[in-house]
């Protein structure tokens, strides 16, 4: 009688173990369902929907895991291919961290190139219509393009402010004349291209480089 008091308590004891092991289980989640935030991204990327959604995309990983861990007993991260909620949980969870990871790429390129030196500006014409830096800087001086002997005005200006240097300088009068062109063509044998004293496409990258 004795010995079936002893397996009775056991059997409950046992039993009363497993329900709480159960129940800890069930509303204690693993924390590795959390979406780990970079701190490498730009806090201040032009595009202010774009960090809005990353930060809203990375919170919903954890709370959409951690609801089908208690409600049904879902493990998201091990996909179960004899069980179609399950399955469908996973790729759902997957789908929203491949999401997540997206933005993040983004938003982490952007802080680089800010790192780099660009600005707002170049940055959105970068991830927008796949322009470089060098390829805005060249588009903003596109107006020096074709410039030659005879040309007067502010575009000549500015190309001679390019051309000057601390060692050897011309005057900064606004005339294309012969001093121009034959420093320009000293620029332009110096850097390996065709001495034609007129400013070229090669020739206006490499003074704006």
């Amino acid at each position: 009688m004795k010995r079936l008091l002893v397996i009775v308590i056991l059997i409950g004891v046992v039993a009363y173990i497993a329900v709480q092991y159960l129940k800890d289980r069930r509303f204690n989640p693993p924390s590795a369902y959390d979406y780990e935030l970079s701190q490498n991204i730009d806090t201040d990327f032009y595009d202010r929907a774009v960090l809005k959604e990353y930060y809203k995309t990375a919170l919903e990983v954890g709370s959409y895991a951690r609801s089908l861990w208690r409600n049904d007993q879902i493990d998201v991260r091990f996909i179960n291919n004899e069980d179609f909620e399950s399955t469908r949980a996973t790729e759902v969870y997957n789908e929203m961290i491949a999401t997540a990871k997206m933005l993040e790429t983004k938003l982490e390129l952007s802080a680089e190139l800010k790192s780099k030196g660009y600005n707002d500006y170049e940055v959105r014409m970068y991830f927008e219509q796949g322009l470089t830096r060098e390829d805005i800087n060249f588009e903003r001086n596109y107006h020096l393009l074709d410039l030659k002997i005879g040309a007067k005005g502010a575009a000549v200006w500015e190309l001679q402010k390019l051309l000057n240097t601390d060692s050897d300088s011309i005057p900064q009068d606004g005339i294309f004349n012969l001093i121009t062109a034959n420093r320009l063509k000293t620029f332009q044998q110096n850097n390996g291209l065709f001495p034609s004293g007129e400013v070229d496409e090669k020739t206006l990258k490499a003074l704006i480089k």
